[in-house]
């Protein structure tokens, strides 16, 4: 792993353990700010300063962690984490089964998400934050790891569905360009299609460099980012941090083309790195695995126009 050495601001360790009491038993007036529609993702406001978050664990990621990491290389505004905890709800008797459930006790930002502001501010604080955004990301890609891995040189999850191939079993770290290619393509290695095995292979010539990796959020949506005075003075959500290959930042940004984001979107994928070529090698690789035939079609022939 590489990073730009960088005086460690002090502060006080996470604590890996639950409170005393639990925040939403200890504190009166608490507000439910976010809930997904199985409620397994929820945030509410203690309204003493801090937020408490839970949502399902995923192996061996604490957003401390990743805290600590940004926190040591770069000048990104991250919250400071009090808590944090993992427990088992619904485990028998003896213990086992059960669902993981990851909690946290944060800093809340005092702070806009940038999707409640953007559509009120002017030209120029529009440039003024997208500009911030890009020097961050500089800052993030700076750290970076001779493999594909966990933010902790482990194995990479595929919980995001984005980069591998269904079924793809975590593995790695994938130190070497084969290794990701395989991860990328696991599913499709196995079509009994000669079509299909014939234009991997053009495929796999096309594919861009993915090493060195490097740190990326992975998951820069307006709600992630919190504003304030025209600033960013928060960037939040790095549960899906970790070390990607170099161009996925820009390309994962590219296809978060949605309203109301477009425009914040648009506006930072102008400015930042770009990698056409993984842009395309990503949409014919996606369209490649797609259970609906026709995509499959149109990403086979749009390869072959290219070769």
């Amino acid at each position: 792993m590489s990073m730009t050495p960088r005086a460690r601001i002090i502060q006080s360790p996470t604590r890996r353990v639950p409170p005393p009491v639990h925040p939403l038993r200890h504190h009166a007036v608490i507000i439910r700010t976010h809930s997904s529609e199985d409620c397994t993702r929820q945030l509410f406001d203690l309204g003493n300063g801090r937020l408490y978050k839970l949502r399902p664990h995923k192996h061996g990621v604490f957003e401390s962690d990743i805290h600590d990491l940004i926190r040591s290389a770069t000048n990104i505004p991250i919250p400071t984490i009090y808590y944090e905890w993992v427990t088992t709800e619904g485990s028998n008797s003896s213990g086992r089964g059960g669902v993981h459930v990851h909690h946290m006790i944060m800093e809340k930002v005092q702070g806009e998400a940038l999707h409640n502001v953007w559509p009120y501010l002017n030209p120029q604080d529009k440039g003024r934050l997208v500009s911030q955004l890009i020097n961050y990301l500089n800052e993030l890609h700076r750290i970076t790891s001779p493999s594909v891995c966990a933010y902790n040189g482990g194995p990479l999850a595929n919980d995001q569905g984005f980069l591998f191939d269904r079924g793809y079993v975590t593995q790695g770290p994938l130190s070497d360009e084969d290794s990701i290619w395989l991860a990328m393509t696991h599913h499709l290695q196995h079509s009994p299609s000669n079509t299909v095995q014939q234009t991997l292979i053009n495929l796999r010539a096309i594919m861009p460099d993915c090493l060195p990796a490097v740190l990326a959020h992975m998951d820069l949506r307006t709600s992630n980012i919190l504003v304030r005075g025209g600033n960013i003075v928060g960037i939040v959500g790095w549960e899906h941090a970790a070390f990607y290959p170099r161009w996925m930042e820009d390309v994962k940004f590219r296809y978060m083309r949605s309203d109301p984001e477009l425009e914040f979107v648009a506006a930072v994928a102008n400015c930042m790195t770009a990698y056409p070529a993984a842009i395309r090698f990503m949409g014919i690789l996606t369209a490649l695995r797609s259970t609906n035939p026709q995509m499959v079609d149109l990403a086979i022939a749009e390869l072959r126009n290219q070769t």
